[in-house]
């Protein structure tokens, strides 16, 4: 279905390319989200910290078709990049230094060719470009059809900052709040039901009854989908990549549909500009799939437990889990999932050293007498080495140092103040300095500045680390 969840670390991203704020206008925070048992009872609360380690709202509720109008209105920010819509990919060629491809314009039937020197296939769960390259999928045996019902409501329904999952084996179902007044309704289809009847208005209109009538609200789209957990047994041949679902296809159960879409892009787009710029192609490249594939299908099966749970229709079985997750909620042991913060990446290029792997966390910090803003609006766009102690000026880093002051420091302190957020960090790390890649992911930590150029030099050459 249409996406309506991003969270803290898509809204950095979105920072990093300059439309934060834009997107920020037309979401909704999300508080938190409730989980009922059978019986209507609530079984378990996941509430987000307020604390914002990553500079933003854990999570966002936001509108897709507005969303994509925003991303679109600012590539005009961008005079290189050029935006085809109405095309098909209907050829693909990979030469040594390119590739080569045949579009299809369906509104004219003309076919063009255009070269790359690299192609991402981010074409969607049908990805021509996967089929081209002659990737299957690997299938973690979950298939759920669900109704999703999208609709639009001068009344507020329900609590304006949490999600209700109805976790009822008469049918389960879910009520998301959406910005302004746009609201979802999920609905599982039950064993033999059609999904063209299940579309029809008036078994909708069943379906809403206790929440709202359909004639307090405007229906913007009803449509069945089916909910799978799938990843592609490959990433990427030669010049091309996979990216978003085309590479993997997550049950909606925790909301990362789209965010792992976004984090690929994230990931493999510093490596290709680090590469064109003078680096060499390998590890980076291949660290693409090495470092995201992991982190997909560990969240994958978190999102298919979450949703085995959820559509239980066996009464016994969901009394059974009804008493399970309420004992847990009460002694404060309820599995971990996203809700609780996204596990950090491993693999790839990223060292052994403590804390590599995590998400640098993006406090509000002040240089000198300057205004507060987000940590990374004063980073440089590259590799940048952090640090809590002084690097004498003979030392090459290989990359731009950022000092980070001590939590009381001064304003007369030319380093960074952050507060408690980042000096914690540190010393929780058992560290003083911290190579951090243009994704703001930490390639490593170390103890000297010797030991940190030694990190920079073992992510990418020197001459490159500042590209991004």
């Amino acid at each position: 279905p249409r996406a309506i969840h991003f969270d803290a670390q898509v809204m950095r991203i979105l920072q990093q390319a300059g439309v934060a704020d834009d997107v920020a206008r037309d979401t909704r925070v999300w508080a938190r989200s409730s989980f009922y048992g059978a019986d209507g009872k609530l079984n378990r609360v996941h509430e987000w910290p307020r604390e914002r380690p990553l500079g933003w709202d854990e999570h966002y509720l936001f509108y897709q078709p507005r969303f994509e109008a925003v991303l679109r209105n600012a590539l005009a920010r961008h005079p290189h990049v050029q935006v085809g819509l109405g095309l098909e990919m209907v050829g693909m060629r990979q030469h040594d230094d390119h590739v080569e491809l045949e579009l299809c314009d369906h509104s004219t039937g003309e076919h063009s060719q255009v070269s790359a020197s690299y192609v991402i296939g981010a074409d969607g769960a049908s990805s021509r470009v996967r089929t081209a390259m002659g990737v299957t999928l690997a299938d973690s045996g979950f298939d759920e059809p669900w109704l999703v019902v999208d609709l639009l409501s001068d009344r507020q329904i329900g609590a304006p900052d949490e999600s209700e999952m109805f976790c009822d084996p008469r049918r389960p179902a879910t009520r998301v709040p959406g910005p302004g007044r746009h609201h979802r309704w999920e609905f599982m289809l039950l064993p033999g039901e059609d999904p063209q009847h299940m579309q029809r208005p008036e078994v909708i209109k069943a379906l809403l009854l206790p929440w709202v009538s359909l004639d307090e609200v405007e229906i913007v789209r009803a449509t069945v989908y089916r909910f799978h957990a799938l990843v592609a047994r490959n990433w990427r041949d030669g010049r091309v990549f996979l990216a978003g679902d085309a590479a993997h296809q997550t049950p909606p159960f925790l909301g990362q549909g789209m965010c792992h879409g976004v984090r690929d892009v994230q990931n493999l787009l510093w490596k290709i500009s680090a590469v064109l710029h003078g680096a060499p192609s390998q590890p980076l490249l291949d660290s693409y799939e090495a470092e995201r594939a992991p982190h997909v299908r560990q969240i994958i099966d978190m999102a298919v437990a979450a949703g085995r749970d959820i559509c239980m229709l066996d009464p016994v079985a969901a009394a059974e889990r009804d008493r399970r997750a309420r004992q847990a909620a009460a002694s404060d042991l309820l599995p971990r999932t996203t809700f609780q913060g996204m596990p950090p990446l491993r693999g790839g290029l990223f060292t052994t050293t403590r804390g590599a792997g995590e998400l640098l966390p993006q406090p509000t910090v002040r240089v000198g007498a300057g205004a507060p803003v987000r940590l990374d609006e004063i980073l440089p766009a590259g590799t940048v080495v952090l640090a809590t102690a002084a690097v004498a000026p003979t030392v090459d880093l290989g990359a731009p140092l950022v000092e980070i002051g001590p939590a009381q420091a001064s304003t007369s302190d030319p380093r960074v103040r952050s507060g408690w957020l980042l000096p914690d960090w540190f010393a929780g790390h058992d560290a003083r300095f911290a190579v951090v890649r243009p994704d703001r992911y930490v390639h490593g930590t170390a103890d000297t500045a010797q030991e940190a150029a030694a990190l920079v030099r073992t992510l990418i050459p020197s001459a490159t680390a500042g590209d991004s």
